[in-house]
């Protein structure tokens, strides 16, 4: 019986009768005479996959003679009839016995049948060593060009990895950053699709590659792998004959598999890797990023590669087992897609807590002080507007609106006397009112995830040619968070009815802003508020709503809560 036989170890995908044929070549060069194949394993002889050479040899041999030559490991020369000798041959491939080689010589020196036997003994162990010789070189190049391959692999993924977290914010989108993580991930696996199915329903399923599995497959997949027996607590299930599993049949594009568990106390996801395409094409020894490792496993990272797996075709490109590297080359992906989920878990957590204390603050407030009821909301829409017109980043809009919101909590400690006096307020009440920046930066000074708004909260009333308070600040020394702020304060604090004044129109307002312009306000601000004064003119008095959580997304910025605000504000006593 003639079969075909597929050689794996170290990245080689030549068929044995491939090998055969190339062999016979030499051998005929070298003896003078064709050599029937055998492969090593089996004892079958092989075709040749030529098309202009013969298909069939002529030499005939037994398959335990095969067996013994193999286990014997040594060039056997056997006299026939008629002065003819037959010369056999074990020829090795990645160092293990492939194919063995038998061809017919006639004798040179008849006459001499002993000399004659050792004179062709000789010369066919000196062609057999010479061959194994060059293979076990052609091997140590593969391994040192595998290891060569592993070392630039991982270096080129500490790189990207590096590249990927400066990117990632834990205060944007979830799904984005998510999806940043996989398309870097993929681009450095090498596998048809990889892809992030999470266990809550609602949430989208991520597949980055070629795959024809639809979302309610994907989710059916990681349920399966959630409740596999053969699942490690805190391990990859590793799978290359996923043909094998009960539930094999349901997935028949996936050959191979790769799957971490995704937790946050409990599982939360799956990240799935699928079809391990082999390196370079199919090439010998040649990857395309990096090359898969010999040291593979089959199902759980406990069971080992079956080398006589089949070979199918996955978009022209041949399958290759996942191995332990690939494990470990995607195990930092899916640490910090933990990571970002328990942060961005923590985040949320920290994100309703401060909207729920600044409704409270901003509540007690208008409670405290019905003529500015509104007053803060009015202010930070009109500073986010100004933001907008001076171009500043989403991230500084954010700080500018909760700012906005925040920026007189200090007059919760301000007497009610003063703050509804219908009548002008004497030197020791204004001495008093103007405490209302200090106190509120006290108030929020200890929470720390917000302390780059106390800025605005602290020096909102500081004048551009430092006749403000509380530190007489002036020009450019005063944040730009505060000027803003201070613009907007005035706009509203005029364009509203007090108890000691009506309001003023809107038109004398906009007079007082140019007029003040590089005395008590930043010019720059004032031409801000011109070019949008009909946005600022549309603003009313509305609820804290969805726009304060968007508003917390720039404020909550955790990298930079701890050093933004201390080259700005001196220590208030």
């Amino acid at each position: 019986m003639v079969r075909e036989v597929q050689s794996t170890a170290n990245g080689r995908h030549t068929s044995a009768s491939a090998q055969a044929s190339a062999l016979g070549v030499v051998l005929q060069e070298e003896f003078g005479v064709s050599f029937t194949f055998y492969d090593a394993a089996s004892g079958q002889p092989l075709r040749r996959s030529s098309a202009n050479v013969s298909a069939w040899f002529s030499t005939a041999c037994d398959v335990n003679v095969i067996h013994d030559l193999v286990g014997d490991g040594r060039a056997r020369v056997t006299p026939l009839s008629g002065g003819r000798y037959q010369v056999a041959l074990v020829l090795h491939d990645s160092n293990r016995a492939q194919l063995v080689a038998v061809g017919e010589l006639t004798a040179v020196n008849s006459g001499d049948n002993a000399g004659e036997r050792q004179r062709l003994q000789r010369w066919a162990q000196s062609v057999a060593d010479r061959l194994r010789l060059a293979d076990e070189l052609l091997l140590c190049r593969e391994q040192a060009e595998v290891q060569s391959n592993r070392v630039k692999a991982a270096w080129e993924t500490i790189l990207s990895l590096d590249h990927l977290v400066r990117r990632l914010r834990i205060h944007k989108d979830p799904q984005k950053n998510r999806q940043r993580v996989l398309e870097t991930a993929f681009q450095a696996l090498g596998v048809q699709a990889l892809v992030w199915a999470p266990k809550q329903h609602e949430e989208s399923i991520f597949v980055q590659g070629d795959t024809k599995l639809a979302s309610a497959d994907w989710r059916r997949l990681s349920d399966l792998l959630t409740h596999s027996p053969d699942r490690q607590p805190h391990g990859p299930f590793l799978c290359n004959q996923i043909a094998n599993q009960s539930w094999g049949a349901s997935f028949p594009s996936i050959t191979s598999l790769l799957a971490f568990p995704v937790a946050d106390q409990n599982v939360v996801g799956w990240v799935i890797a699928v079809n391990k395409q082999a390196p370079g094409g199919g090439q010998r020894g040649v990857g395309r990023k990096r090359l898969s490792t010999a040291d593979a496993t089959g199902t759980s990272p406990a069971a080992k590669e079956d080398s006589a797996q089949p070979p199918s075709s996955m978009n022209g490109t041949l399958p290759a087992p996942f191995g332990h590297s690939d494990a470990a080359l995607l195990t930092p992906f899916v640490g910090l897609l933990e990571m970002h989920q328990r942060g961005s878990s923590r985040y949320q957590d920290l994100r309703e807590l401060l909207v729920g204390l600044t409704r409270s603050l901003t509540s007690a407030l208008d409670a405290k002080d019905a003529y500015t009821f509104g007053h803060s909301e009015r202010v930070a829409r009109i500073a986010l507007e100004l933001g907008r017109e001076l171009q500043l980043s989403e991230d500084d809009l954010g700080d500018i609106y909760l700012a906005g919101l925040l920026h007189d909590v200090g007059k919760i400690g301000i007497h009610d006397a003063v703050l509804s006096k219908p009548g002008p307020l004497t030197p020791e009440e204004f001495e008093h009112v103007k405490q209302h920046v200090t106190i509120g930066y006290k108030i929020l000074a200890d929470l720390r995830p917000i302390r780059n708004l106390l800025p605005g909260v602290l020096y909102h009333h500081e004048h551009f040619d430092g006749t403000g308070y509380p530190d007489g600040l002036a020009g450019e020394a005063i944040p730009l968070l505060a000027r803003i702020l201070a613009v907007a304060d005035g706009y509203d604090a005029m364009s509203t009815a007090r108890p000691y004044r009506d309001a003023m129109p809107c038109r004398k307002v906009e007079e007082i802003l140019k007029e003040g312009a590089d005395t008590q306000w930043d010019r720059s601000v004032v031409e801000a508020f011109q070019r949008c004064r009909h946005k600022i003119h549309a603003i009313r008095q509305r609820g804290v709503g969805e726009s304060l959580y968007q508003a917390l997304d720039g404020a909550l910025r955790m990298e930079q809560s701890s050093t933004k605000i201390s080259a700005e504000i001196a220590p208030v006593t």
